[in-house]
This record gives structure tokens, C-alpha cells and sequence, in this order.
């Protein structure tokens, strides 16, 4: 049988299923899966796309069931996050209802965390660990009985018996990675609410891999710490696709875009000396320590509007705790720069770390406003699978493996804080969104900007959904 392909986008109406968010939640192409589909494209694979967020939400698995008829495939591939675990599980199981003998796949950074959990207790029957571009396009290439040579994959031999395989290698050239194959979408499927873009249509490309940095709350399943990046000519490249596809704004969602300046200096300059015309923005964090005025002076003049940037803890020690490698004052120095040039910047803020206690998340609240970014978005510390706080925790302050309630926007309790109860950090959290958005120079300064700029409405709505509403 010839094989054929179908890759499954998850709906994100899960997460922020029961949340104040689920009306303003941006919607992107899910790039990583047409990066997969452009490998197998190259292979010579016929493969289909389907994005549960673009379908009706009432009637997501009989959609599953309908595209499986249409394509017929002999591979379903699944790529998701712990908070979507039960919802993907259950599409796993639509599909193996329709026809047993579809090979299921799972990919992304669950799978890549929790590989023998996964096949071992949901009827996936495999996971692929890390980058999955190759791994996918040798798995449909070569039969089972050689698919202990693949590296980076976990799945059940003809005994049952459970195989991982070694770790495969990181791409270490990006410029190999296929294209996107952007003709499995309609460019005009996609919201993002205007609160979160300028222009519209937007799309999320990725321009390089990896964190350097060991930040102990986040998961590094996927890309690893190496950092690897495309080329300025090839991403510049890319970008230029896109406009000429129609795309108005670009969001850089790269693990940490700014590792290397010199390089996002000369993709600046070289989409200056094109005259793109493209607006672009990095809504992932990136660091305070890797910016400079030249770099955003740069930034800006090929046509980014907004940054973001991890500030995390107003504590030296809790940042050290959590291997920030980075100080409050570089913070305070890298929102003043974005002020100068004029840049919009988000800051990201985090309750709920080790070595935090009342005082620090107070520090916290008090850094926040002392940064004064344009929004602050705070959270409460959730331990990833396969996080070095996750690993630290298991077995002592973790209380549910759930993974469904592993969710940032749920608020639901997955471990003991070794120094505060739940219900502390919940009223700090609450009480940061008070404190920061209700002084009366951000309300008058960021009032006057949404009238200016035809953005009243969806920052009513933005503040509406914000935690000191219930």
C-alpha cells in the first residue's frame, strides 16, 4: 500500500476551554507541521493538513473521522503540549475506532518528554523525540523491522516489548530544513485579535533552534540547548515568501531569537536593503542581556513594532534559583532602551518559583511596575515534564501527573510550593494584574495609545479578561 499522510493540528479550545482568554487567543498556521509536511513532500510522500482550531468545536472528532475517510492515510501524526494531552489521546483513539491498522504518531514536546508514558498508556504507537522533520519521512520509508536503526523514536515491537531508540542528533544546519509547505493552508483561515498584531493576515515563522540558557522551568524536549539558527539569506528568503503570499505581519517564535545579535543584525539589514514591507515582532521572551541600542535601532527600522522579554522574578536569588543567569537591573535597562527607540515591549512575570516566598513575589509586583513594559503578563510557575524543577519535585512536592491540568491558564494545583500554599500565590497573582494595570499613569498613557491607534476595543477586551475579574 502506498504510503499517505496526515498530519493533526490539536484545538486549542482545550486550554483556554473555561478561561476569560478563550475570545482573544491568536490562531497561527501551525508552521511546525508544515515544515514536517514540506520533509515529506521532499520524500515523495502525499500529505494532508487538518487544524482542529479552524473546525467546529462541537463536532471536532467526527470531523477527524470525516477527514480520515477523504484522505485515507496509512500515518496519522499528532504533535502536541502536556495540556492537550487527554484531548489528543482521545483523538488517537477516533482514529485507531476508524481503522485499526493507521499507524498513529505522536510528536512535540510531551512525546518528546514522557516517550515510554505515552506508549505504554495510550494507544499511540509512536512518539518521536526532539525534531521530527526526518525522523517521520524514515519511519513511512522504511519497514517496522528496521525501525530500531531510527534514531530518536519509542515504540512496541512486533513482541510488545518497548523500544527507545538512541537520541538523534540536532539538525545542526537549519538552511537543510524544507520549506513549509504553505499550500496545505488558506492564509485567510487564521485570527489573531488585533490586541495582538497590527496587520492582518499574521503567521509565526521560525528562524532558529535552541536555548542556550538552562532556565530550570523550561522544557528543552524538543530543541535542545544548542543554539542553531537559518541563515540571514534564508530567512530573509522565507520572509519574502511570505509577503508575496499575502502576509502582512510576521511573529518571530523562535526559542531565543536574539542569541546571536550580529546575525539578527544583518537579517535586519538586509530586509532594510530589500524595502520588505512587513511589519514583524518577537512575542516569544527574549533576553534582556541580549539586546543593544544598535540591535533594536536595527530591529525597528525593518519594521519589528514589539518585543518581549522574560523578566520572571524582581529577586536576585530566586533568579539565581532558577538559573536565570540574568539580573533585575538589565531588565530595567532593556525596557528603557525599547523606550528610546520605540519599541513597544511585553514583560513576562512568574509566581509560584522555588526560593519565592510573600516578600519576593512582592518584589516581583513592585519590579513590574518599576519596568513599567507596555503589558505585563503574569503567570504561576508550572513544572513542565522533564524540566530540571520537575525533575527536582517529583516524588516530594508534585501532586498530579494529570497532564491536562498542566496548563497555565487553568490555575489547577499540580504541586505543594516547599514555602507557600496554593491559595498565596493565587491571591499575588491576582494581585500583580491590580497593582499594575490600575495605577492611573498606565491607564491614562495606554488609553491615549488605544484611541490613537484604533485599538479601544480589543484592549477593553484584553482588560476584561485579566485575573481581578474573577
Amino acid at each position: 500500500m502506498k504510503q499517505k499522510a496526515l498530519l493533526i493540528n490539536p484545538s486549542m479550545s482545550e486550554v483556554y476551554q473555561n478561561t476569560k482568554l478563550k475570545h482573544s487567543v491568536p490562531h497561527y498556521p501551525p508552521t511546525n507541521l508544515l515544515t514536517v509536511a514540506g520533509a515529506l513532500k521532499q520524500s515523495n510522500i502525499p500529505v494532508a493538513l487538518l487544524d482542529l482550531d479552524l473546525v467546529d468545536q462541537n463536532r471536532i472528532y467526527e470531523i477527524v473521522i470525516e477527514k480520515l475517510k477523504e484522505v485515507q492515510p496509512t500515518v496519522v501524526g499528532v504533535t502536541f503540549t502536556s495540556a492537550l494531552y487527554g484531548h489528543c489521546v482521545k483523538i488517537c483513539e477516533t482514529v485507531k475506532a476508524y481503522d485499526q491498522n493507521i499507524l498513529v504518531i505522536a510528536g512535540g514536546p510531551h512525546p518528546s518528554s514522557k516517550p515510554e508514558d505515552l506508549i505504554e498508556n495510550t494507544p499511540y504507537d509512536m512518539a518521536v523525540i526532539g525534531e521530527g522533520e526526518f525522523t517521520l519521512a524514515e519511519v513511512m520509508t522504511n519497514p517496522k523491522s528496521s525501525w530500531h536503526l531510527i534514531k530518536g523514536v519509542a515504540y512496541r515491537d512486533e513482541h510488545g516489548k518497548l523500544v527507545k531508540t538512541e537520541k538523534r542528533p540536532w539538525i545542526q544546519n537549519l538552511d537543510e530544513i524544507p520549506v513549509p509547505l504553505y499550500e496545505l493552508i488558506n492564509i485567510h483561515d487564521y485570527r489573531v485579535p488585533a490586541s495582538f498584531c497590527r496587520k492582518t493576515p499574521v503567521i509565526s515563522i521560525e528562524t532558529s533552534r535552541g536555548c542556550v540558557w538552562g532556565c530550570t522551568y523550561c522544557t528543552k524536549s524538543v530543541f535542545g540547548r544548542t543554539f542553531r539558527a537559518k541563515s540571514p539569506e534564508r530567512t530573509v528568503k522565507e520572509i519574502e515568501q511570505l509577503v508575496a503570499m499575502g502576509y502582512k505581519e510576521i511573529h518571530i517564535n523562535d526559542d531565543m531569537f536574539t542569541t546571536n545579535k550580529e546575525r539578527v543584525k544583518q537579517i535586519c539589514r538586509l530586509m532594510i536593503e530589500k524595502k520588505i514591507n512587513v511589519v514583524w515582532a518577537c512575542p516569544n521572551g527574549i533576553r534582556a542581556d541580549r539586546v543593544d541600542e544598535e540591535l533594536l535601532t536595527l530591529m525597528k527600522k525593518a519594521g519589528c513594532y514589539r518585543v518581549s522579554f522574560g523578566a520572571e522574578s524582581g529577586n536576585q536569588a530566586v533568579l539565581d534559583r532558577i538559573e536565570k543567569q540574568q539580573t533585575p537591573q538589565q531588565v530595567i535597562d532593556a525596557f528603557k532602551l525599547c523606550k528610546k527607540v520605540g519599541i513597544i515591549a511585553y514583560g513576562f512575570f512568574m509566581f509560584g518559583l522555588p526560593n519565592d516566598t510573600e516578600e519576593t513575589m512582592q518584589e516581583t509586583i513592585d519590579f513590574a511596575k518599576k519596568c513599567d513594559p507596555d503589558i505585563a503578563k503574569f503567570g504561576i510557575m508550572i513544572p513542565l515534564p522533564s524540566t530540571p524543577i520537575y525533575e527536582e519535585w517529583k516524588g516530594t512536592y508534585i501532586t498530579s501527573e494529570n497532564w491536562d491540568d498542566y496548563n497555565f491558564h487553568k490555575g489547577k494545583q499540580v504541586y505543594n510550593h516547599p514555602t507557600l500554599s496554593w491559595d498565596t500565590i493565587n491571591a499575588y497573582y491576582r494581585k500583580a494584574y491590580r497593582k499594575f494595570y490600575l495605577r492611573p499613569t498606565y491607564f491614562i498613557r495606554r488609553g491615549f495609545r488605544s484611541l490613537t491607534n484604533g485599538q479601544i476595543i480589543d484592549d477593553v477586551r484584553l482588560v476584561f479578561t485579566t485575573p481581578w475579574f474573577g
